[in-house]
C-alpha cells in the first residue's frame, strides 16, 4: 500500500509500531469477490496472514511552504503516476487508486471527515497487504468543475477507480471525466439522484434505512406510519423512501409532518400529528408507527414532544434512522423501546477499536464507509475487475458496515440489523442483519 501526500491537510499515516490488525471486511471480501452469479471468472483478495507487514518506505515530506510560495503537484509529469519508492516496480503492475476528499475544507467538520475517511483507506490497505496499490489524495474542496478536472488529472495519471467525492453534486461532475476511461467512482454522498455513468455510493442511504425498519414493523403487525421530521432535503429523502417502502410492505404513510430544521421544539407540528397518532392507534391499537429521522440533542427534543401530548408509547411504536445509533440518545426515556435500523454494531466496535489503536483518536461514524471502499477497490484492482459486471455482482459484498450490492442505478442496496433502545440505557439486536441476498432477488 502506498500513498503520497500533496494535500494541504493531509491525512495520517499508520503507525509502524502496533498489533496486527484483524480483517474483517477483506476476510469476507475474500469469501464473496468471486459471486459472479454466471460462473464467470472470479477474482481473489490478497490472503492476510495475520502477521504484521511493515509500512512501506516512503520520502519524506517536505516542511510547509512559506506564504507565497507554492506547493508542488506530486501528481505533476507526463505519464502515469509512480512513486518514487515504487520506482522499481513495472508502471503496469502499479494499480492507482485517485481519493477526492475535502481535505482543506473552511469546515472543520468536514476536513476532519476526509482525513478519517482516508486513513481508513489506509488502514484497509495495510490490512490486506495490497503493497502495489497506490492511493493518490486530491483536495476535493473546490467547485464540481474544480474536482472534475482533478479526477481527469487523476485519470490522466493512470487512476483506475475514483474514491470520493463526498458531496452529491460534484458527482455528475467527476463520472463525466471518468467514463470514457470506465474507472467507477465510489463515493460517500447520500444522494440518490447523483448516482449512473459510473458512479456508486458507498454510504448508508435513507432508502436502505428506511426499507429495513419498515420491513421489521410491518412483520410485527405495524400497518400505519406516520413520519416527524425536518423540513430538509434529508427529511424530505426519508419522506419519500418511508412512502416507496410501505408501498412495497403493505402498509400505509397516514401522515407526514415536517418543522424547520434545528427546531427543538417544534410544538405545534408535534400536537398535529400527535393528533393523527392518537386518532389512528384507537382505530387500530397495536398498527401504528411514528419514524422520526433525527439525531443528538435534537432526536431527544422532539421525539419527547409525541408522549407530551399523550401518544401511548405502549402502544405507538416509534422508529429511526442510523441516526439514533448513538449511545447519547439512548438515556431519553420516550426513545425506550424504539427501534433503529443500522449495521452490526460488534462490526463497527471492533472497527472503532483497531482505528482508534492505528491512530490515536476515534473516528467519526462515517468512517468506516471509507475502509470498506478502500477494501472493495484495492481487491477488485489487483485483480483488475473493476468492470461493471464485477461491482455490481448480485451476491454483493461484505464489509464494517455488513452486506451490500450495487444496484444498476448505482445506488447500494445493504442488509442492516434492527436495534431496540432498552430501559438501562443500551440497546440490543431483535433482528440481525442477513449474511446473504435472498435468492433471485
Amino acid at each position: 500500500m502506498s500513498t503520497e501526500s500533496g494535500i494541504l491537510n493531509p491525512a495520517k499515516r499508520p503507525s509502524g509500531a502496533r498489533k496486527p490488525l484483524l480483517v474483517i471486511a477483506i476476510m469476507a471480501l475474500a469469501a464473496l469477490s468471486g459471486c459472479v452469479g454466471d460462473g464467470g471468472p472470479r477474482p481473489t483478495t490478497p490472503t492476510y496472514t495475520g502477521n504484521q507487514r511493515p509500512d512501506p518506505s516512503r520520502p519524506p515530506r517536505p516542511d510547509a511552504p512559506q506564504p507565497g510560495t507554492t506547493i508542488a503537484d506530486p501528481f505533476a509529469g507526463s505519464g502515469p503516476y509512480r512513486p518514487r519508492h515504487m520506482a522499481d516496480v513495472r508502471s503496469r503492475d502499479i494499480q492507482r487508486v485517485a481519493v477526492l476528499l475535502p481535505f482543506s475544507s473552511t469546515n472543520q467538520q468536514v476536513s476532519q471527515l476526509a482525513d478519517s475517511l482516508f486513513n481508513s483507506m489506509q488502514m484497509s490497505l495495510f490490512e490486506i497487504g495490497a503493497e502495489n496499490v497506490v492511493l493518490m489524495p486530491m483536495d476535493a474542496s473546490g467547485s464540481a468543475e474544480e474536482v472534475a478536472a482533478l479526477a481527469a488529472q487523476a485519470i490522466d495519471k493512470g487512476a483506475v477507480a475514483v474514491v470520493g467525492p463526498v458531496f452529491g453534486q460534484q458527482i455528475p461532475a467527476v463520472a463525466r471525466e471518468a467514463q470514457a476511461s470506465g474507472a467507477p467512482i465510489f463515493s460517500f454522498s447520500t444522494d440518490t439522484t447523483a448516482t449512473g455513468q459510473g458512479a456508486y455510493l458507498m454510504s448508508l442511504t435513507p432508502n436502505a434505512e428506511v426499507d429495513r425498519i419498515v420491513e421489521w414493523a410491518t412483520q410485527q403487525g405495524v400497518t400505519r406510519f406516520a413520519m416527524l421530521g425536518p423540513n430538509s432535503a434529508y427529511g424530505h429523502a426519508v419522506d419519500r423512501a418511508l412512502r416507496d417502502s410501505t408501498g412495497r410492505h403493505g402498509g400505509l404513510v397516514i401522515a407526514s409532518e415536517f418543522y424547520a430544521p434545528g427546531t427543538t421544539t417544534p410544538t405545534e407540528t408535534a400536537q398535529r400529528l400527535a393528533g393523527v397518532v392518537k386518532t389512528e392507534d384507537r382505530a387500530y391499537p397495536g398498527q401504528v408507527a411514528v419514524l422520526i429521522p433525527e439525531r443528538g440533542v435534537q432526536l431527544r427534543s422532539v421525539a419527547s414532544l409525541l408522549p407530551y401530548f399523550d401518544v401511548d408509547l405502549r402502544q405507538v411504536q416509534f422508529l429511526g434512522t442510523g441516526a439514533w445509533n448513538d449511545p447519547e440518545v439512548w438515556r431519553e426515556p420516550s426513545l425506550r423501546g424504539g427501534v433503529f435500523a443500522a449495521p452490526d454494531p460488534a462490526a463497527l466496535e471492533d472497527f472503532r477499536m483497531r482505528y482508534e489503536a492505528t491512530f490515536g483518536e476515534t473516528p467519526p461514524a462515517i468512517s468506516s464507509f471509507g475502509h470498506d471502499a478502500g477494501a472493495l477497490v484495492a481487491t477488485l484492482a489487483v485483480n483488475d475487475r473493476l468492470d461493471r459486471a464485477t461491482v455490481e455482482t448480485r451476491d454483493g459484498w461484505l464489509g464494517v458496515n455488513g452486506l451490500f450490492r450495487f444496484l444498476a442505478d448505482g445506488s447500494a442496496e445493504r442488509e442492516l440489523a434492527v436495534m431496540e433502545v432498552q430501559n438501562d440505557g443500551t440497546v440490543r439486536t431483535v433482528a440481525p442483519a442477513a449474511q446473504s441476498f435472498a435468492p433471485g432477488s
